[in-house]
């Protein structure tokens, strides 16, 4: 099975099914095997207990208040400890992860852990669903919303730590900018001056860790975005164009077909003609 970093899931198309969340309740050095391989990836909060898991590959300590990400697959044993019997040992949250084209995969091949001090947000997200789980009604739509922003937040973790690590600290403001807001308009210099470093220096380091320049980049990303709204049939060319941070529409336009080889129009007949 493929395996996706968690760090690249930040701006991945990714599905979820199989969706299930339970609050479990452990003894203390209460031992589970998981013998077979595992039929769904899963993520744990360790809220009430410590724990310790052996694989084939080694073993990993997992302390209280962190979470881990267990993948599909996964053939492992577990002992929970320090266990406090007050609240719930740990929150289990189950699913698949599919690509657009019906694909699944993994975002690590062992027991991972993603964070080592869970605040207050992502114990009401675990704690959300595994509540809402236990409705008579069940609202999979919501849980999914929580499933989605949970791998998010872990997520952008991850792709930061990931900037630190490769050296690329000087401009990792600049990097987060360009991400989280690709409509923006500010400009190289700018994120430059924010980064302290010259424009040379961002746009040579910003290469080295992209692969490609930061104009392209943001070109990528409003192409790629835009190609989802045209998807939905809901918007006309035009109103795509300014949604994506194009002022000219014929700009849009001329961009578009550069980049996926037909005209927006085009791809918006073809899409829903065939849907």
């Amino acid at each position: 099975m493929e395996i996706i970093d968690f760090s690249k899931l930040y701006e991945l198309d990714f599905n979820l099914k199989n969706l299930f969340a339970v609050k479990q309740y452990w003894k203390e050095k209460s031992y589970f095997k998981m013998s077979n391989p595992r039929k769904t990836s899963c993520l744990l909060l360790l809220c009430g207990c410590s724990a310790k898991y052996k694989f084939d590959d080694g073993e990993l300590m997992v302390p209280r208040h962190s979470v881990i990400y267990i993948p599909e697959g996964a053939v492992y044993e577990s002992l929970f400890f320090d266990c406090d019997n007050s609240v719930p040992a740990t929150i289990l949250i189950e699913f698949s992860l599919y690509l657009p084209d019906g694909s699944s995969f993994c975002a690590a091949n062992a027991p991972t852990l993603v964070k080592n001090e869970a605040g207050l947000m992502i114990n009401e997200l675990f704690n959300d669903a595994a509540d809402m789980y236990s409705q008579s009604v069940i609202s999979r739509s919501k849980i999914k919303s929580i499933i989605y922003n949970l791998i998010y937040e872990f997520s952008y973790s991850e792709r930061q730590k990931s900037i630190y690590l490769r050296g690329f600290n000087t401009i990792a403001k600049g990097i987060s900018i360009l991400e989280s807001d690709f409509k923006s308009e500010i400009t190289i210099k700018e994120l430059a001056q924010i980064c302290h470093v010259s424009e040379s220096t961002f746009r040579r380091l910003f290469r080295e860790y992209m692969g490609k320049s930061p104009a392209e980049y943001r070109i990528e990303r409003r192409i790629s975005y835009a190609k989802k709204l045209l998807k939905t049939g809901s918007m006309t060319v035009i109103e795509v164009a300014l949604e994506t941070g194009f002022d000219d529409p014929a700009y849009f336009c001329r961009v578009f077909k550069k980049q996926t080889g037909i005209t927006g129009g085009e791809y918006l007949k073809s899409y829903n003609t065939f849907q």
